[in-house]
């Protein structure tokens, strides 16, 4: 389904530092939300048993994440499909039913009786550790029908201009888990038990936020119709067409990296493999994600500029978060903040280390990656996505597998094969394109 017929007709009223002007408050929105996981990875490591829920925490959130991926591209679609009130209202029927649904398996994947079962036999996960992965898991039940219901108000926002609105909301989700975990903290509360609840108490806050920012925005008020309505999904079935590919490449993506965790929880060094790469992935992450919004400027100004004026500017994000991960990796500087990241456990900060320098390329494959599905979407060839997805998700589980059996550091493996299954779909993406324009 094509969305529309590119028109590249403001291209000399849009440069470059437009486009980082308009990007920044976006990306802004992302960084907070990223923001939290050190955060918490710093709540935690100054709590008893502090590499143990550091671990829990990592495997529960990809477990959440993995439930939660069906619907992390409704942003995407909810910004795709604004221009027609029908196909707004098509897609929020489809958001409650998706979320609801997924909030229900999640609740029951926590139950003890389930998930001691699925989290010691499927996923390899030490005993020592399905006690707090569990407790958290219980709490973050709501977790995808709250990140549903934000997504689809975001992309409504966004096409709207409102772009601020999205980093005052996240702020506010940052704000309520920082006073969370330092209530918490001050309480000497269950290191688990805490990061659960900080975890969906800042997503539900977020959420509310940005729905009082759409309404009183107006960006849920009716579009006005389009001279030449665009031929977009109407109904149920529309979207359900539209955005099955998306939500099958992030199911793929996202189940991935829960597998991952589980592929790094056989390596000889399993747990402190599996703290240290969730620790040192969240800070990747928290850099890394302030590239993704790109993949949102492509969609908005598919038809308004050339594609080479796009990636470009991409390129220009990428390489800027790039450089400031590695600088953080090989400086002293950064050696003081992870070790006030990470607190006094030398062998964890020892851990990290490595993995900061071997990722610090993965903001720019991100920026890359985002950017090219950004091409795809606005063209309504969303079913592009999905061989890139599987392509690159069996290269990452295969050489995670290869190197940790091969006796490699757990978290080391794990960076290795998060760079070639990256590196395997953006050029896999690329095929998929005509040249750039």
């Amino acid at each position: 389904m094509k969305l529309a017929e590119p028109q590249v007709n403001q291209s000399e009223k849009i440069g470059l530092a437009t486009l980082w002007r308009e990007f920044l408050p976006l990306s802004l929105s992302d960084v907070a939300m990223a923001c939290g996981d050190p955060m918490m990875t710093t709540a935690l490591a100054h709590l008893p048993d502090a590499r143990l829920n550091i671990a829990a925490v990592g495997v529960a959130k990809s477990l959440a994440i993995f439930f939660e991926s069906p619907i992390i591209m409704i942003l995407h679609a909810s910004n795709a499909l604004a221009p027609t009130q029908a196909s707004r209202k098509a897609l929020w029927r489809f958001t409650l039913f998706a979320g609801g649904g997924l909030t229900l398996l999640l609740s029951l994947l926590a139950l003890p009786i389930i998930f001691q079962t699925v989290g010691a036999s499927f996923l390899g996960i030490p005993p020592e550790m399905l006690a707090p992965v569990m407790q958290v898991l219980l709490l973050m039940g709501g977790w995808p029908f709250a990140i549903a219901w934000r997504r689809y108000f975001q992309g409504l926002l966004i096409y709207h201009g409102h772009s601020r609105a999205l980093a005052k909301a996240s702020i506010a989700r940052l704000c309520t888990l920082a006073v969370v975990l330092a209530t918490g903290f001050l309480l000497h509360i269950s290191g688990a038990i805490l990061a659960g609840a900080a975890l969906i108490s800042g997503v539900i806050v977020e959420a509310v936020i940005v729905t009082i920012f759409a309404r009183s925005y107006g960006a849920t008020l009716p579009p006005p119709p389009p001279e030449n309505p665009p031929n977009l999904p109407q109904n149920l079935r529309g979207v359900w067409r539209f955005y099955l590919p998306l939500a099958n490449s992030m199911m793929v993506v996202w189940g991935g990296r829960a597998l991952l965790i589980g592929i790094i929880a056989r390596a000889q060094d399993a747990t402190i493999a599996i703290a240290a790469w969730s620790a040192a992935w969240g800070l990747v992450l928290t850099i890394a994600n302030s590239t993704r919004m790109v993949q949102q400027m492509v969609i908005k100004y598919r038809h308004q500029l050339p594609d080479r004026q796009l990636l470009t500017f991409a390129l220009s994000v990428g390489g800027a978060c790039s450089a400031f991960l590695l600088l953080m990796s090989v400086t002293p500087i950064g050696d003081r903040l992870v070790q006030s990241f990470i607190g006094n456990d030398l062998t964890l900060v020892k851990s990290i280390k490595p993995v900061l320098f071997f990722c610090s390329c993965v903001p720019l494959l991100v920026a890359l990656q985002n950017a090219t599905q950004g091409f795809l979407v606005s063209e309504g060839r969303t079913g592009h996505l999905n061989l890139a997805t599987w392509l690159g998700t069996g290269i990452l589980l295969s050489t995670a597998t290869i190197a940790i059996s091969s006796g490699l550091n757990g978290a080391i493996s794990a960076a290795i094969a998060m760079i070639a299954g990256m590196c395997s779909e953006i050029i896999c993406l690329r095929w998929k394109r005509p040249a750039t324009k």
